[in-house]
């Protein structure tokens, strides 16, 4: 690795070959060559292993023999990045967590890095996020329709602990092209200062194995957060991303639950579970009190519509089963902060 090469990029697949051409298209178009890209796979059954070998050889390849999750899966990335950069300076080293359906501006991973070296208090930072459809014509990746729809300008946290895409499914007017500071930023495309990854690594672990998918990337901003690290959305770089599962942050609680019907039971199910997780790994007593009057009917809202169904009742049980667990990882979180409750009530609006 050349030491000019201080960004790894990393990709988890599973089962996405079809959008490989265009997000590798994107990579080779950028600005900069300060970056590497490891893609770990799991367990594709769609010929993506077969694609990256033949039309990728100069990328590092994964390969698990099951599908371990979007944690799991990053961690080894994260993990083998760390090996690589056992000499390095990890404050000016950076790791891009990216899905595999998106589509990078030319300049976009420059952008995210100038921002990083110029504020080195910043532990975090996003692109803007921007909705993409599929290609229009199979012979052309490049030929998707790109929206002027804002699909996360970074996450923001609502009283009730909502965590939401801020501004998904707004028309981009340009009300958020001013650089700011974010409750955290999403794992569907985020640039981690390396030192920071490392700081808060549970067992050695950033992602939270046990999150398998879903949420795991505010789980981590929280944590962040607790820590006294700070998130930024970074306007002029630009990415386009196909979500499977769209987002709305202008929807109300029963819109919001309308709308997770609509989601698989996959998703629905690690959502209903790692939500709480999430609450009891990181939340603060003080704050919960104060917040009750939004939390409580929320959560009753929540529980009562997940009940309904037999995933629901899945993940409430898959909930209670963690407890012991997630209680051992808090000990461990709340030791190490450094934030105040007060710090981390100022984000929950």
């Amino acid at each position: 690795m050349r030491s000019a090469e201080r960004c790894s990029v990393h990709i988890v697949t599973w089962n996405a070959a079809r959008h490989l051409p265009a997000l590798f298209q994107s990579l080779d178009r950028q600005d900069t060559s300060a970056f590497t890209v490891t893609v770990v796979d799991n367990a594709s059954d769609d010929g993506t292993e077969e694609w990256i070998r033949r039309h990728r050889p100069d990328v590092v390849l994964l390969r698990n023999f099951r599908n371990q999750g979007f944690a799991k899966a990053h961690n080894q990335a994260i993990s083998l990045s760390f090996s690589r950069w056992a000499n390095a300076d990890l404050a000016s080293h950076y790791v891009l967590v990216a899905n595999p359906d998106l589509v990078f501006d030319d300049s976009a991973i420059r952008q995210l890095m100038v921002f990083m070296d110029a504020h080195p208090e910043v532990a975090a930072c996003a692109p803007k996020l921007l909705r993409m459809g599929p290609p229009e014509d199979a012979d052309d990746p490049f030929s998707a329709p790109r929206a002027s729809v804002i699909d996360a300008m970074g996450i923001q946290m609502s009283r009730s602990r909502r965590a939401t895409d801020r501004g998904a499914g707004e028309e981009d007017r340009g009300q958020y092209d001013a650089e700011h500071e974010v409750f955290g930023v999403s794992g569907a495309c985020a640039l981690y200062r390396a030192s920071a990854l490392k700081a808060v690594a549970e067992e050695g672990n950033v992602f939270d194995e046990d999150f398998f998918l879903y949420k795991e990337d505010v789980d981590l901003a929280w944590r962040l957060r607790l820590r006294g690290c700070r998130a930024f959305v970074v306007p002029t770089s630009r990415v386009w991303h196909e979500r499977a599962a769209k987002s709305d942050a202008r929807h109300r609680w029963l819109s919001a639950f309308r709308a997770r019907r609509a989601k698989s039971n996959t998703i629905n199910f690690h959502s209903a579970r790692n939500h709480g997780w999430m609450i009891l790994k990181n939340e603060d007593v003080v704050n919960l009190l104060m917040h009750a009057p939004w939390i409580v009917p929320y959560e009753c809202a929540k529980w009562i519509a997940n009940s309904f169904t037999v995933t629901g009742w899945k993940a409430h049980l898959a909930s209670l089963a963690g407890v012991a667990r997630m209680l051992k990882k808090r000990r461990v979180i709340h030791t190490r902060r450094s934030a105040t409750p007060a710090d981390i009530r100022t984000w929950m609006v």
